[in-house]
């Protein structure tokens, strides 16, 4: 399971985040997450801004990390409960570059207290398969030339054509298999002072070689050669790789997708940032607003999880001369709607199968246990059903139940929605297809079930260049 980044406000695709700290999109947005207007100072423009950087780190973080979403003076952080589970599937998505944050400031020129900060998130590309032959570079096990498209990691190695058709970081090398032997090639035939049997595994390009064990070409990053013979191109050698690493504390070039812009600006905006003082250290605060992460389950089913009245907080640091944020929290709710929105997946451990939602495994099956959800006592009118934990539209807690209406006791779905003022609303049928209660409308035409579980993560950044789409 991988987890990526993709945006689009006008078009209801799956965001990382949208709109500005003003969220009167959400539903009810006067109530428990009141809108900021934008303060005042520099405007945001897609690389107009300064200190540019990219997300280094997320996880789910611990209880005690959590925002007090509903100010009863305690962190929220309900999901912290599947953290184990969830977080090593995000840290494989930091590892292969599908979830790249790249971000970009305004209106904050240097590292000092400052009443308005704004500062904008993209969707970046670092690795790239330009020839088409099904592998990316930069990442580990990636294609080594992204030039031919015959020459990438699986295919049988082509004895005499000087290159490393394989990506296992030789030419032409002998026993190809478990246990390899350097081609017996002494000949330098591009003149860059290494031969294949010295270590170079492109004889025919000069940017390209170097000596076995010793001195090897620099990597060049975003060339799509594998210039040190590491057996992967862009891609320094070593994990996490010495250099062409956009994590790091040297910046490197992160491409923008051009979804991440509407109408010539960029779709997603915290437009009421402050920078203030906290004991001894300069710190961030911004939001409310929405943010998103998708999680690609098949080249069909992608996944999305909104977290609506975002928070964000994180220490401002500058080293090197870069401005960066560590210790950075991230928390908000992913409402009832949200929840019922995500299927496709299976996740053995919680009782998730592709025909079900979250809210389903969350409210119906054993994922609310885990999470520690309150369950309606014995003698009220929906018995063991379960709340979430946020009251987003403050008319008192949604239930939502599993009534066993298929008289099928394995069957663990949610099927009865109770809003906080009362209103049950249950699954029908139009024609073949479920009407989830989820769907209900309110008067106005916004959602009617909008509490939610709160969510917590913790982030860190690193400096990096953006290049224009």
């Amino acid at each position: 399971m991988r987890i990526r980044i993709l945006a689009s406000c006008a078009l209801a695709l799956p965001l990382y985040a949208c709109g500005s700290d003003d969220v009167a999109q959400q539903p009810d947005a006067g109530s428990l997450f009141p809108p900021k207007p934008e303060c005042q100072g520099q405007s945001i423009a897609q690389f107009t801004g300064m200190h540019t950087q990219v997300f280094s780190k997320l996880a789910i973080g611990s209880q005690a990390d959590g925002f007090d979403l509903d100010g009863d003076g305690r962190p929220d952080n309900k999901l912290q409960g599947v953290g184990a589970l969830a977080n090593p599937a995000i840290q494989d998505s930091l590892n292969d570059y599908s979830l790249l944050i790249p971000m970009e400031m305004f209106d904050f020129p240097s590292a000092v207290v400052d009443t308005c900060v704004k500062f904008a998130l993209y969707l970046g590309h670092y690795t790239t398969d330009g020839d088409g032959d099904g592998d990316d570079t930069a990442v580990a096990d990636g294609d080594c030339n992204d030039h031919a498209m015959g020459i990438h990691p699986g295919v049988v190695e082509v004895a005499g054509n000087l290159k490393d058709d394989d990506c296992d970081g030789l030419a032409d090398e002998q026993n190809d298999g478990a246990s390899q032997t350097p081609s017996a090639n002494a000949v330098d035939g591009d003149g860059d002072g290494a031969s294949p049997a010295t270590g170079d595994c492109d004889d025919t390009n000069n940017m390209v070689g170097g000596l076995m064990g010793t001195t090897r070409q620099p990597e060049i990053c975003g060339d799509g050669f594998d210039n040190d013979c590491s057996g992967v191109a862009d891609r320094g050698a070593g994990d996490p790789p010495g250099s062409c690493y956009p994590f790091d504390s040297t910046p490197d070039s992160i491409a923008i997708d051009p979804l991440s812009f509407e109408g010539g600006k960029p779709v997603i905006q915290f437009t009421s940032g402050e920078v203030k003082m906290n004991g001894s250290k300069l710190e961030l605060n911004a939001g409310p607003s929405l943010f998103a992460v998708s999680v690609p389950i098949t080249s069909d089913i992608v996944l999305t999880l909104k977290i609506t009245g975002t928070q964000i907080k994180a220490d401002v640091v500058e080293e090197g001369g870069h401005i960066t944020l560590k210790n950075g929290h991230l928390g908000g709710v992913i409402d009832a709607v949200t929840a019922d929105t995500i299927r496709g997946l299976t996740v053995e451990q919680i009782g998730l199968t592709p025909e079900d939602s979250l809210l389903d495994a969350i409210f119906g099956n054993v994922l609310g246990t885990l999470l520690a959800l309150p369950s309606q006592p014995n003698g009220s009118a929906h018995p063991g059903c379960k709340t979430p934990d946020i009251d987003v539209d403050r008319d008192g807690l949604e239930i939502f139940c599993d009534t066993n209406s298929d008289n099928n006791p394995d069957t663990k779905v949610v099927d009865l929605c109770v809003d906080g003022d009362g209103t049950e609303v249950r699954d029908t049928m139009n024609g073949t297809e479920v009407v989830h209660c989820t769907q209900a409308k309110l008067p106005d035409g916004t959602p009617r079930f909008v509490d939610g579980i709160s969510v917590e993560l913790n982030f860190e950044t690193a400096p990096a260049t953006l290049v224009a789409p």
